[in-house]
């Protein structure tokens, strides 16, 4: 029988590690601790076998413990748990030669095989040299492992700008080696290390290391190395492209490459990392080719004004789902049709188009209204990459609009006018000619003419200049705004015309309402 004593300031984390070791042949639990100092009466109370400890404790920590422990207590093995952020306590626990280092959250199985180690050189009585040394080559794999997980954060700018590695590989690579990143998107789904050991298997001018984020699976950061004193060509990385095509052809996925330029300091690691990405987003649906490398040059993007927006944005108010979901694949069409559109011109635009929308959603319904444009829709347009995905996402959300807007019933009146009148009300600054409204409510034009001042009493174009008036006359009482601001906002685009109409309603001048209301 083995015994060892837990040591974490969490009970929760004591009771839930001796549980994972419930089941384990001939091991028990003598003690548990909360901090180093009565860790150490334990230990010299108890004499256990071996010990699983935290870093992060009050009163006495892990930096501070293990020291002690490898000076009264060398035969003891040692386990530490602790996370990926305390990377300085991993230093101080591979200094401390410690038998295993283990990543909070842990799963049982991780949790065994470092105990399975401690068991193993308890059997076979190894020599205190075996006991307090770990394999070398086990060490190093450990580190390089934490070094990736530093590397990686420091990628996506989420660590230090200049980051400080253990690994003998990683300290080469950054003394030595200037990089690249290469970002692929995929049209399906593969798995990290399918693609790593391809790599590793494959002869290639650079030395590559793989990185992915959290819960995506189509989308792959591959960083390349190239010698210092090395002339890095395009044809060198495009070599290392047509390699990774090879394996996903046989997977029958698509990928789609952004390259970013040579980098000189692991500093510009994000850097590298957000030049990637703006190769990817200046894709276009009509491209020959699947990759594209950064340029500096600053391309304007495309001016797009697709003919079925405002049909659109109508029915997305009428809650006309179904309509929506057969119109909105136009909009891509769209796209594809114009050479210049850009997958970020599309991005752009689409969030313009929820942006519209989100403003005309009522207040009662807030929550629809931040989950539709939140800076979470934001942050997940900055990890779409195909235009595929990029339509699916957003018939997604539109639809959700849409069937929104059918809960509040904009235009549920029974009566078409006063469907008419509320559409007015809310669009007032748009350009609303009969011909227009009239299509919209599939209406003749000549009819919406008679039978709206027919029932309203006023004609449209007069009923349209009563609302804007009505609404510029809140700016000028609220705002600082000049005339041609509030001409604008209300729907005039001249700024005189937007004068005569006022004072015709109002029988004075739009600066004499303002003054009036100063005074």
């Amino acid at each position: 029988m083995y015994t060892y004593i837990v040591i974490d300031d969490e009970p929760l984390i004591r009771r839930g590690t001796v549980k994972k070791l419930e089941n384990y042949p001939d091991v028990t639990c003598v003690a548990q601790a909360s901090n180093g100092k009565s860790a150490l009466e334990l230990i010299e109370e108890k004499n256990p076998d071996f010990i699983i400890t935290d870093m992060k404790m009050p009163i006495m920590d892990g930096t501070q413990l293990l020291p002690v422990l490898s000076t009264q207590y060398p035969e003891k093995y040692i386990i530490v748990i602790s996370g990926y952020k305390d990377f300085d306590y991993a230093k101080e626990a591979l200094r401390a030669n410690t038998l295993d280092y283990i990543v909070k959250p842990f799963s049982q199985e991780t949790l065994w095989n470092a105990v399975n180690k401690a068991v193993r050189l308890l059997k076979n009585q190894k020599s205190l040299h075996e006991k307090l040394t770990l394999d070398e080559q086990e060490k190093e794999s450990l580190k390089y492992e934490y070094d990736r997980q530093i590397l990686r954060n420091a990628l996506f700018g989420e660590g230090k700008e200049m980051p400080v590695f253990s690994s003998r590989k990683m300290c080469r690579l950054k003394e030595d080696h200037r990089f690249a990143v290469m970002t692929v998107t995929l049209s399906g789904k593969t798995r990290e290390k399918a693609l790593t050991e391809f790599l590793t298997m494959r002869e290639v001018e650079a030395e590559t290391i793989l990185l992915a984020r959290d819960n995506i699976e189509n989308l792959y950061f591959l960083l390349l190395f190239f010698p210092r004193e090395k002339e890095v060509k395009e044809e060198e990385i495009l070599q290392i492209k047509n390699l990774l095509d090879c394996f996903l052809e046989s997977l029958r996925i698509e990928p789609f490459y952004g390259i970013s330029q040579v980098q000189e300091s692991f500093t510009q690691l994000n850097r590298a990392y957000s030049q990637s990405l703006q190769a990817l987003n200046q894709m276009t649906l009509g491209m020959k080719r699947d990759y594209l490398f950064f340029e500096e040059k600053t391309q304007e993007n495309c001016t797009l004004e697709w003919p079925k927006l405002e049909q659109f944005l109508f029915l997305v108010e009428s809650g006309r789902t179904s309509e929506v979901e057969a119109v909105f694949p136009e909009l891509f069409h769209y796209f594809a049709r114009n050479e210049k559109c850009s997958l970020k011109d599309a991005k752009e635009y689409c969030l313009e188009i929820a942006e519209i929308l989100k403003k005309s959603l009522p207040r009662d319904l807030q929550v629809h209204k931040s989950a539709a444009t939140s800076l979470n829709l934001i942050s997940n347009l900055n990890l779409i990459f195909r235009f595929q995905e990029l339509e699916e996402y957003f018939e997604q959300i539109f639809k959700n609009m849409s069937m929104a807007f059918e809960n509040a019933g904009f235009y549920s009146e029974k009566d078409v006018l006063e469907n008419v009148k509320n559409y007015i009300d809310l669009h007032y600054e748009k350009d609303l000619t009969q011909e227009f409204v009239a299509s919209l409510f599939r209406l003749n034009r000549s009819y919406l003419s008679s039978a709206f001042k027919a029932r309203m009493g006023i004609s449209f174009v007069d009923y349209v200049n009563l609302v804007r008036v009505s609404h510029a006359k809140e700016l000028l009482r609220g705002t600082s705004k000049k005339m041609y601001q509030i001409a604008q906002a209300v729907g005039y685009e001249n700024v005189k015309y937007f004068f005569r109409v006022f004072k015709k309603i109002e029988g004075i001048t739009p600066e004499q309402y303002r003054n009036s209301q100063n005074q």
